[in-house]
C-alpha cells in the first residue's frame, strides 16, 4: 500500500487531514528555501564573474540566510511527516493481517 492509498483511505481523519496540509506548506517551503539556495548561488558567481558589487554580495548573503532559516525547519518537518506516515502504514498492515505479525492469539 502506497501513501497515496493511504492518504485516501484516512481522508476523514483529522489528524491525516492536518498532516497533509502541514505537507502541503512544507513542500512549500522546500522549494522555497531551496530555490532561495539557488538565487544564493547564480549571484554569488554572477558577482564574481563580473564585479562583486556590495548589492550582489547583498543578495547573495541574504538569500543564504533566509533560504537557510526556510529550509532547515523545513528538513526537519518532512523527516517527521515521513516517519508519521510510516508508522500509519505499518499500523494499517498489522490490523488489516494480524495472522501475519507473529501474534499467537491470531492463528487461534
Amino acid at each position: 500500500m502506497n501513501s497515496d492509498q493511504l492518504r485516501a483511505e484516512n481522508d476523514d481523519d483529522p489528524v491525516v487531514v492536518r498532516r497533509n496540509r502541514i505537507d502541503r506548506w512544507n513542500k512549500i517551503a522546500s522549494r522555497t528555501g531551496y530555490g532561495l539556495y539557488a538565487v544564493s548561488v547564480v549571484t554569488f558567481f554572477a558577482g564574481l564573474w563580473t564585479s562583486l558589487t556590495t548589492a550582489l554580495h547583498f543578495v547573495s548573503g541574504a538569500a543564504l540566510v533566509v533560504g537557510s532559516v526556510i529550509l532547515a525547519p523545513s528538513i526537519v518537518i518532512t523527516y517527521g511527516i515521513r516517519a508519521a506516515r510510516r508508522e500509519d502504514q505499518q499500523a494499517s498492515a498489522n490490523t488489516a493481517s494480524p495472522a501475519q505479525s507473529g501474534d499467537p492469539t491470531a492463528a487461534s
